[in-house]
């Protein structure tokens, strides 16, 4: 007799300690499901009931003040998931217009329009060239609350004609004639905008080539937006 309660005593603290394992882990896997899911106190009031009487604790009378598990998001948290979502949404406008590349950084946009898009070659005025995407980005960055810096870049090649001694003024110039169009025709507050010209300082690509060279020649704009 003392044998056989021993091996009894031991088979079932064994198999206690596994379904006690058990039944912990459910019940942290329908908690998590509970702080991840919408629920309504009904259900949630039925289900509490379902587990209290399964574990033998039901009591008589009505249970109250049950709440459900919702989801916590820091303030902060939300702000940036806002913040990540209204870059996406104004680079995906942006890209909608021919000729524009705009990608999403840390604080904001960043948009490159090709020398082709806007200038004649070793020029730095719009006077020839179709001005319907400049138009249409006119009208989206006026609606932004951002600012925006247009930075002029040119190849390796060097320059000097009777309107640019080096490709610093004509990198210069050209991101001053953006900002003068955005002014002027854009509507754009100049408390909002900034020009800089880095010549072939910082190249997309190696300037090895005709094709890394036309890629070279462009106009960035930086779109730093408030948080």
């Amino acid at each position: 007799m003392k044998k056989k309660a021993k091996n009894t005593e031991e088979g079932g603290g064994k198999w206690l300690t596994t379904f006690n394992d058990m039944v912990t882990l459910l019940l942290t896997f329908f908690v998590l499901v509970l702080s991840m899911a919408d629920t309504d106190s009904g259900k949630v009031r039925e289900m509490c009931r379902s587990v209290q009487d399964a574990f033998g604790m039901l009591q008589w009378g009505e249970m109250t003040g049950v709440r459900a598990f919702s989801p916590f998001i820091s303030p902060r948290g939300n702000q940036m998931l806002m913040y990540e979502r209204k870059k996406e949404t104004l680079a995906d406008r942006l890209n909608e217009i021919p000729g524009i590349d705009a990608t999403m950084t840390e604080n904001g946009v960043s948009i490159i329009m090709g020398e082709k898009v806007l200038f004649e070659t070793a020029k730095a005025d719009f006077e020839r060239k179709d001005r319907a995407a400049l138009e249409k980005l006119a009208s989206i960055l006026k609606k932004v609350d951002c600012q925006i810096r247009v930075e002029g870049h040119t190849d390796n090649v060097p320059i000097s004609n009777e309107y640019f001694a080096s490709n610093w003024v004509l990198s210069a110039a050209r991101a001053i004639a953006l900002i003068k169009y955005f002014i002027n025709d854009g509507g754009i507050s100049p408390e909002r905008l900034s020009a800089a010209g880095y010549a072939a300082a910082r190249p997309r690509f190696p300037n090895i080539s005709d094709s890394n060279r036309a890629f070279n020649r462009r106009v960035e704009i930086i779109l730093t937006l408030k948080d």
